[in-house]
């Protein structure tokens, strides 16, 4: 009789065993779904060389295969005489909005040398986006130079590799190359920044 007891425990141990192989889904977890907010601060993050995913010195062939083919737009630009190819970054879920330039050197690869971020929706861990005001930068970065850039009025932070192009409309009646810091109103906006 006792041995007949331990068989049937053996019996159904080896059942439920097998029942537990055999069902997998009652032993699996569960794993929690990206939380959009989280995804999209992410996609939009500026940080010192990089712009959500794209970063400075990435491969062009890196952006073409990261970017659907639809959002991308190769345009010719000049630097200092130079031609060179930019790449346009689009959301067409938003009227097809110009988010950012991916600028281009070939010089031994092709690869992005420097970003030129047109949208509010990036923004660095400061909060500083385009947009933000002059005194706003000032407070969250250390600048290096405040004067003419290539094409625009910038003010340079070279510790944090960016250039803020500033809204020059409301300078006082000055030549742009006699500007100092104390003439920009601190609410003069940023109209885009580059990371290089």
């Amino acid at each position: 009789m006792p041995v007949l007891f331990f068989t049937a425990c053996s019996s159904d141990t080896k059942t439920q065993d097998v029942n537990a192989v055999s069902h997998p889904e009652t032993d699996t977890v569960a794993v929690p779904k990206p939380d959009p907010k989280v995804v999209e601060a992410e996609q939009y993050s500026l940080a010192p060389g990089r712009a959500g995913k794209i970063r400075v010195n990435m491969p062009t062939d890196s952006l073409k295969k990261m970017i659907p083919a639809e959002n991308l737009k190769a345009v010719q630009r000049e630097l200092e005489g130079e031609p060179y190819t930019a790449y346009e970054l689009r959301n067409p879920k938003t009227g097809n909005q110009l988010l950012l330039l991916a600028e281009e050197n070939c010089k031994n690869t092709c690869s992005i040398f420097r970003i030129r971020v047109l949208s509010p929706k990036f923004k660095t861990e400061k909060g500083i986006r385009v947009g933000s005001t002059f005194a706003e930068v000032k407070n969250a970065y250390p600048l290096s130079f405040i004067g003419l850039g290539e094409t625009d009025f910038v003010a340079v932070s070279d510790k944090n590799k960016m250039t803020f192009t500033l809204d020059i409309s409301n300078f006082p009646p000055k030549f742009l190359d006699r500007i100092v810091a104390d003439d920009i109103p601190d609410s003069t906006r940023v109209t885009s920044i580059m990371l290089f």
